[in-house]
């Protein structure tokens, strides 16, 4: 059973790295003609969600949209550290 349980954790923490960089592609024009889609669904939405709790201030401040994906990425980059932290601790 905790053999199951790690193995259900590693699955989730994948698939929320694999959802984060399309969320990060989603942001962009050039991940969206990656994706092949047009760009009028560009979007920062789904990255803000993925970002949270670090992403909070963006729902209240608008620096622009660089300074958005760039404080994005860093967001992402934090929750994918923490995942991994709390994945490797858990192995006993």
């Amino acid at each position: 059973m905790a053999r199951t349980l790690q193995g259900l954790q590693w699955l989730l923490f994948a698939l929320y790295a694999v959802a984060g960089a399309v969320a990060l592609l989603i942001a962009t024009p050039a991940g969206l003609r990656l994706l092949g889609q047009p760009d009028s669904l560009l979007t920062f939405l789904p990255a803000k969600i993925l970002g949270l709790p670090w992403s909070l201030p963006l729902w209240f401040m608008d620096d622009g949209p660089i300074t958005a994906l760039a404080v994005l990425g860093i967001c992402y980059g934090m929750n994918i550290g923490v995942g991994l932290m709390l994945a490797r601790s858990s192995r006993g």
